[in-house]
């Protein structure tokens, strides 16, 4: 192949507007503000999590509370009609007055027993509650901070859109003057891997940094100018002169 020695010199400021775009790209990616949503939005749904369970721990309580208020009135009713019975002298054999009373104490223990049990819900109920508030208060927060951080990396990366389109824009400009064979190379290696072309320095490709075979070397500059010549060791274009 052969092209004007300023076509292949021209070559080199693809190589910089390609480097220039894959740095560009690397820095969206590596954003820091991708590890940090990251962390915030792991922290989210562990608080969403804790806010769920102390929620459901409260609404089983509170059912389980309402079983116990069911049994307080049970019990309430009855130690209501035996003491009753006795003021009314419903009974009055020593036995059953002294059944009477044996179960009035049991239930007096019962009462005591179950409004002990419901001090205890009530106030499981209410640890509950504000555990699930202050996850709850905690994950607003955290989305907060994840809106200002989505915000800000959107506009870095929207700031590096812009960048790689303005580096797009200037080497389509100088694709427009290049022979399409050319271009269609150097695209085809630098697809390959690292560079479509390179300079030589101190013998060696600019490149891949390998140092060129001297019998090669001697070819590449005893080549035509407008020869195009590769890179021995990795195929990228070499830029003569």
């Amino acid at each position: 192949m052969r092209a004007a020695p300023e076509a292949q010199a021209a070559l080199l400021k693809l190589v910089d507007y390609d480097a220039g775009v894959k740095v560009l790209e690397t820095r969206k990616r590596t954003l820091p503000e991708h590890d940090q949503l990251n962390q915030l939005n792991a922290q989210r749904r562990s608080l969403a999590d804790e806010a769920t369970a102390a929620t459901t721990r409260a609404n089983d309580t509170t059912t389980a509370m309402a079983r116990t208020e069911d049994d307080l009135t049970t019990a309430r009713t009855r130690l209501a009609r035996d003491r009753q019975r006795i003021a009314d002298g419903v009974v009055n054999d020593a036995r059953s007055i002294g059944a009477l009373e044996d179960e009035i104490t049991h239930l007096e223990g019962r009462i005591a027993e179950l409004e002990d049990v419901q001090l205890e819900q009530m106030m499981a109920i209410e640890d509950d509650q504000r555990t699930a508030d202050n996850a709850n208060a905690t994950r607003a927060d955290v989305e907060t901070q994840m809106r200002a951080l989505i915000a800000a990396r959107n506009a870095a990366t929207k700031q590096a859109d812009d960048e790689i389109a303005e580096l797009g824009a200037q080497r389509q400009s100088v694709v427009s003057e290049l022979p399409s064979d050319l271009v269609a190379l150097y695209d085809r290696q630098a697809t390959r891997s690292g560079p479509g072309a390179a300079g030589i320095k101190a013998g060696r490709c600019t490149g891949c940094g390998l140092v060129i075979d001297a019998l090669a070397l001697r070819a590449a500059e005893d080549a035509a100018p407008d020869e195009v010549v590769r890179c021995p060791e990795c195929g990228c274009i070499l830029v003569r002169g």
